[in-house]
């Protein structure tokens, strides 16, 4: 069973959040501004944003900025 994300991430966790954007998925880093059982909030750095989270497939914590994939 995965580990439900309230219990992944802690608020205030530095995220990547995966989005789609004209039609290229991108990771998009952020951090947990708070929990909703059984999804988080993430504000995005980039614009400030809150998305509520509620797949683990579209979530990670933040990776090393070299080893990071394509971001716009």
């Amino acid at each position: 069973m995965a580990q439900r994300l309230v219990d992944a991430y802690a608020v205030g966790d530095r995220v990547e959040i995966l989005m789609t954007i004209d039609d290229v998925e991108v990771w998009r880093p952020g951090r947990v501004a708070g929990h909703q059982f059984p999804a988080v909030w993430v504000v995005t750095d980039a614009d400030r944003k809150l998305w509520f989270v509620t797949n683990g497939k579209r979530i990670r914590p933040e990776s090393a900025p070299d080893a990071q994939g394509p971001e716009v």
